[in-house]
């Protein structure tokens, strides 16, 4: 009885390890399981959620691409650029290509000399045309940015003005003069996002004393004949209809507000 009672016993021993062994495995693979599953760290998660919002910053961006300007908007900023000159400026449309950074202040003037020469007023004998300081100044940062404005002499037409203690700049007058010739430039496309506005403009001549239509400043390729109407109109509707032929002006003002463009550069793309 005594035997057979050990033997119950070391059988059920067998039985509890058998069990125990079995758990303990269980145990063991899940374990392993959820050990090899390991968490994602801060570097991961920071990683995807910078995808995720770069992401949506992309969409919104496609959302905001296009950007429309009204025909007197395009005007305004094709206008920025007009040197003061007696007829077609050769500083405009002879250039290859103007950038705003490689322009000193008395040539950043100078480019936008007729939006300054708008300010003038004479002296009480007429002997001098006279520019405040504070007029240029907001004149240049309204088309080239904050902060672009420096003391300068600079020159409009024939005439150099050269800044007084009064906070005025002084020109003598007399400078006078006339042409036969009209320009006309006329906005043909522009493309437009909350960081660039690129405006395409075509330009024509005619010359009164030949009565011809030129393609260049120097007068050197004629189009057609004139005849008939005011010169200007009749540029105006040749320009729009002959555009193709024509040269180009390509004029890039970049934003950082979506709201205030300022000049950056002009090319001129020569047919």
């Amino acid at each position: 009885m005594e035997v057979e009672k050990k033997k119950n016993n070391t059988k059920d021993i067998i039985i509890i390890f058998l069990v125990a062994l079995v758990f303990g495995f269980a145990g063991y693979f899940v374990t392993d399981k959820l050990m090899n599953q390991k968490p994602k760290n801060n570097e991961q998660t920071t990683k995807e959620e910078k995808e995720k919002s770069s992401k949506k910053d992309s969409k919104k961006e496609e959302k905001e691409e296009n950007v429309t300007f009204s025909d007197n908007d395009l005007e305004k900023y094709v206008n920025y650029i007009t040197p003061v000159s007696i007829g077609p400026s050769e500083l405009l449309f002879n250039a290859d290509s103007i950038s705003s950074e490689k322009l000193s202040t008395s040539e950043k003037i100078q480019y936008i000399g007729s939006m300054v020469y708008e300010k003038a007023t004479s002296s009480e004998n007429y002997e001098y045309s006279i520019i405040k300081e504070s007029d240029v100044k907001e004149t240049v940062e309204k088309v080239y940015g904050p902060n672009t404005y420096e003391k300068a002499e600079f020159r409009l037409g024939c005439g150099p003005y050269e800044l007084r203690e009064d906070g005025s700049y002084y020109s003598r007058t007399g400078c006078g003069g006339a042409t036969a010739t009209t320009s006309k430039n006329i906005v043909i496309d522009y493309k437009a996002t909350k960081k660039e506005l690129e405006i395409t403009t075509a330009y024509a001549f005619h010359d009164g004393m030949t009565n011809k239509i030129y393609k260049d400043f120097k007068l050197e390729t004629s189009l057609e004949d004139y005849s008939g109407e005011n010169p200007e109109n009749y540029l105006s509707n040749y320009i729009k209809t002959n555009k193709e032929k024509l040269n180009h002006l390509v004029y890039t003002f970049e934003s950082d507000d979506g709201k205030n463009y300022y000049f950056k550069e002009l090319v001129n793309q020569k047919n």
